[in-house]
């Protein structure tokens, strides 16, 4: 498995313009880690690393479906953001992962592998879909994820790179649900069932994975105040059962309303 590569000079200044100055990680120490949790740890931030260079992939792709369908000239900028935002949080959890003394892994197979017919659909056809599926779904169910860490995380570094990740994805949400509502208006209504079923499709994995947590909790025991896991979010990471119970919060109170205001919820 290949390892996120680092360069200096003329690179290393404009990739500085980008992301600004990093978190202070001087107290994040592996020692510093209890044994058990520190294996969890270091994978739980070298999959978010993997996770967010994805995102650098699926952003850039989304920059060029935006500029290939003739959008207005103001959504370019919001596309360009979201490329140099995920470059940020990419480089953020790679300074996790570096500090924690893990290797920053890049994710198998390197390339983003679209579906044919996905690659053939017209351009403004395959804008709606990636700002529906990444910006719209999944950075709302991520921002919930991170403000649910960032409020209950007391390791410094660590509080430091959740508050930098969470402004950003959180404007990464409100730009793709505008720009998902005004792209719906270039389809005719029949196509609605279309949208609904990538609706369906993206939400899915979400929904499956935390009903095969949650089947075995007791209803008494499905609240967040039931799970508060300190010794877990000091590190930045979420038990299963509180990641499935915010999944069903931060579904019912943002993601939903918003597919149902665009007609997009069967």
């Amino acid at each position: 498995m290949r390892t996120l590569q680092h360069t200096g000079g003329l690179f290393q200044r404009l990739h500085q313009k980008t992301v600004h100055t990093p978190p202070e990680l001087t107290t994040l120490r592996p020692e510093e880690v209890p044994p058990e949790l520190l294996p969890r740890v270091r994978r739980t931030w070298q999959e978010r690393a993997q996770s967010e260079f994805r995102s650098i992939q699926i952003l850039t792709r989304f920059l060029t479906e935006v500029v290939g369908s003739g959008d207005p000239l103001e959504v370019y900028a919001g596309a360009v953001e979201a490329v140099e935002d995920e470059v940020r949080h990419t480089a953020l959890c790679a300074a996790v992962c570096e500090a924690l003394g893990a290797p920053v892994l890049l994710p198998t197979p390197l390339p983003l592998l679209d579906p044919e017919g996905f690659l053939k659909a017209p351009m403004p056809e395959r804008a709606l879909a990636t700002a529906l599926t990444m910006l719209c779904i999944n950075e709302t169910l991520s921002v919930g994820y991170i403000e649910d860490l960032r409020a209950r995380c007391t390791q410094p570094g660590l509080r430091a790179v959740l508050d930098t990740t969470l402004a950003d994805e959180d404007e990464h949400g409100d730009y793709g649900w505008a720009y998902a509502e005004v792209s719906l208006q270039r389809f005719p209504a029949s196509t609605r069932k279309d949208w609904r079923h990538l609706v369906a499709q993206t939400l899915a994995p979400h929904q499956e994975q935390a009903r095969r947590v949650l089947a075995d909790v007791p209803q008494a025991l499905r609240a967040l105040e039931a799970h508060p896991e300190p010794e877990l979010s000091h590190w930045g990471i979420l038990g299963p059962v509180r990641q499935a119970l915010v999944f069903e919060r931060t579904f019912q109170e943002r993601v939903a309303p918003r597919l149902r205001k665009l007609e997009l919820l069967g």
